[in-house]
């Protein structure tokens, strides 16, 4: 796919990006994807959309989601293996409208969400049980500088967010901030960002922010990380294929477009 700019000073694809490190596209493990056909309909729309990796992170979250490394693995080897038949059934030629129904896809589709490269981690929620996740080796970390993609408490924390960051930081990962811009107690506060900044930590933005999914306020606090060059990464965050459809809009988004030829982006060394 291409990767040019129309005449809405917007871009045709993402294939710039290439990779989309936050995603809950593993089926049934969180409030993602509940199925394996809606999991391959969003994996073959992302493919059409122009990425070519997809970093799975479903929540972890020790009283909600207490998601293991040995689960998030094995659903990402699962999900593989049935892409892969997928393939070797449309090869076969036999049934095939029958393959393509069975699957959730459209005819022509499951050789394109083949395509994506699938990858496995986690959104780990700051809680209670994170530091004890990290210093038993369970988390799953990407990229080659040991990312890991770390949710900040929703409401303001009554703990030391810092010093558990730093503790992740002195165990050899490197933080991703996930969202900074949709956490009440921090968005539009610059100081707090730019503290986190100093700090080592790395801010991912989620797309659907540009175009208001989260609110005003998310929008708002998104166009200021961009403008203020505090952005490395991007992810969907697509919980479903609403959030999948919802991706195309941003291609037209002059924030979106900014941040793409900043330069600043990562996920395409991922």
């Amino acid at each position: 796919m291409g990767f040019f700019r129309n005449n809405n000073n917007g871009l045709t694809d993402f294939s710039a990006i290439a990779t989309d490190l936050h995603c809950h596209v593993l089926p049934g493990m969180d409030d993602g994807a509940a199925t394996m056909s809606e999991s391959l309909k969003m994996l073959t729309e992302m493919a059409r959309l122009g990425f070519t990796k997809i970093i799975a992170t479903p929540h972890v979250v020790s009283t909600l989601y207490p998601n293991t490394r040995e689960q998030i693995l094995g659903q990402v080897s699962h999900l593989q293996e049935v892409i892969e038949e997928r393939l070797k059934a449309q090869g076969s030629g036999q049934n095939e409208g029958d393959k393509a129904q069975g699957a959730g896809l459209k005819e022509g589709d499951k050789a394109q969400g083949a395509r994506i490269k699938i990858e496995g981690s986690g959104e780990y929620h700051m809680d209670d049980e994170l530091l004890g996740l990290v210093h038993s080796g369970e988390v799953i970390p990407f990229g080659k500088l040991n990312y890991l993609l770390v949710e900040l408490p929703w409401s303001k924390p009554w703990f030391s967010y810092e010093e558990v960051l730093r503790e992740i930081q002195a165990a050899g990962y490197v933080p991703i901030i996930a969202h900074p811009e949709r956490y009440a107690w921090l968005m539009g506060n610059m100081k707090l960002y730019q503290k986190l900044i100093d700090m080592g930590m790395l801010f991912q933005l989620n797309l659907n922010s540009l175009n208001g999914l989260y609110g005003f306020q998310a929008r708002m606090a998104a166009h200021q990380l961009i403008d203020a060059e505090m952005i490395s990464f991007t992810g969907s965050d697509a919980h479903y294929m609403g959030h999948v459809n919802e991706l195309s809009k941003v291609l037209q988004n002059k924030h979106f477009a900014k941040l793409v030829h900043s330069g600043r982006l990562l996920n395409s060394e991922l």
